[in-house]
């Protein structure tokens, strides 16, 4: 029993003794630790630069501080980053920048540090400060004389307003007028069509063929189709006005452009053909009618390669 008396007792000194050096290291820590304001008073929205200053015999310690978010009264405008400077003995501060919106005597409440050195922990506060806020002080000098009225000169610029209206209105008028001027004179290609003169030429015979069941009816008008779309497509490849034109004509425009000769024969042949039908009411064959499409198909084709080698030429 005697022996559990003496455990107990030393376990007790022991805590005590514990107790007492933490006490101690609190002490001289928080002698260390100081905080500060730049200023105390100050006015609604004026800027606080409240300072906390941690020194050490040596940069073996870590400072944590736990500054809040939210203050009461108080705005946290900035928060910098703890510094540290060894000037004799090792500087750890940090500045936050506080405002307040808040009229009254209001209290920057103590925040929680922590020092750290290998496994022991300390826990210390900051003081509080109080601070007081105040609105701007009224003036109280007296009253002031009514200055007189200001004479404001009124620049009269309406008749500005109309005349660069009136200027507007006429340079849209005389650009209408050029746009459409200009439409009229555009010349419009011969016989404008979305397809190029190849496929419509192709095209129409196409559909003149599909048409032509060898009624006797239909010939004369079968065969002057057959010479207006020869003289539709030479109209467009050369831009000249060909559908008037007699077969001499003809023959004689395409033997001054050098066209081939035999180019020339088969062509003199369809189109005399087309002739006789039409004015000497000449009926021929079925056959030979629709020998004559085809022909005019070759043609055409024979037509197509010379134009596009004369344009490269050019």
């Amino acid at each position: 029993m005697d022996k559990l008396k003496r455990k107990y007792r030393r376990c007790l000194l022991a805590c005590c003794i514990l107790l007492f050096m933490q006490f101690l290291a609190l002490s001289l820590f928080a002698q260390k630790l100081s905080t500060s304001v730049d200023r105390k008073d100050i006015l609604i929205g004026e800027p606080i630069q409240y300072n906390i200053n941690f020194t050490f015999p040596s940069s073996d310690y870590q400072v944590l501080f736990n500054i809040p978010d939210s203050i009461p009264h108080f705005y946290l405008v900035n928060k910098s980053k703890s510094d540290s400077v060894e000037m004799g003995n090792y500087l750890v501060r940090q500045k936050i920048i506080l405002t307040s919106f808040d009229s009254g005597k209001w209290s920057i409440p103590s925040f929680p540090v922590r020092l750290q050195k290998g496994t022991s922990v300390y826990s210390l506060n900051t003081d509080p400060v109080l601070i007081n806020v105040r609105y701007s002080p009224e003036d109280t000098t007296g009253l002031y004389d009514i200055k007189p009225p200001i004479t404001v000169f009124v620049v009269e610029n309406s008749w500005l307003i109309i005349a660069a209206s009136i200027l507007t209105l006429l340079v849209l008028v005389y650009l209408i007028w050029q746009y459409i001027n200009r439409r009229k004179k555009r010349e419009k290609p011969l016989f404008d069509s979305p397809k190029s003169a190849y496929r419509e030429a192709l095209a129409a015979l196409e559909e003149l063929e599909k048409k032509f069941d060898g009624d006797p009816c239909m010939v004369k008008s079968y065969h002057a189709g057959l010479s207006d779309i020869l003289k539709r497509y030479v109209s467009r490849m050369q831009q000249t006005n060909m559908m008037t034109r007699t077969t001499g004509d003809l023959l004689m425009e395409f033997k001054e452009n050098k066209f081939h000769a035999e180019t020339l024969t088969v062509l003199a042949a369809v189109l005399r053909q087309n002739d006789a039908v039409k004015f000497a009411k000449y009926i021929p064959p079925v056959q030979e009618s629709k020998n004559a499409l085809q022909q005019l198909k070759k043609l055409v084709g024979s037509l197509q390669q010379f134009y596009q080698t004369q344009n490269r030429q050019v």
